[in-house]
């Protein structure tokens, strides 16, 4: 019965947050083509390992880029195996509810 009182204590004292910041000025010149991630799980309010920009750097989705062709400009998909060299922008990204979520490094830039 105890338990059940503490843990319903902490459901109700544990909010929900969402909090993006950004840790560098964002480089203009810098095409943002490609975004990686590098995520950790937070479990009862307790995080579970480190983010790291390499791995960020490494995984990337969202990836597309405008090529200027003889019949006009066209969009491309870029796929696989490309890793951010040039770095536009670096958020820490927190998400979490009820003790549970996520804390994610997101970098975006060109290969």
């Amino acid at each position: 019965m105890m338990v059940a009182h503490l843990f319903l204590i902490f459901l109700l004292t544990s909010g929900c947050i969402s909090i993006d910041t950004d840790l560098r000025v964002r480089d203009e010149a810098v095409k943002p083509m490609l975004t990686g991630e590098d995520c950790v799980g937070i479990y009862f309010g307790i995080g579970t390992g480190s983010v790291r920009m390499t791995e960020a750097m490494k995984t990337h989705h969202n990836v597309q880029e405008e090529r200027q062709t003889t019949s006009g400009l066209e969009k491309v998909t870029v796929r696989g195996g490309l890793l951010i060299r040039r770095i536009h922008s670096v958020v820490l990204k927190d998400n979490a509810a009820f003790g549970f979520g996520k804390r994610c490094l997101e970098v975006t830039g060109e290969p």
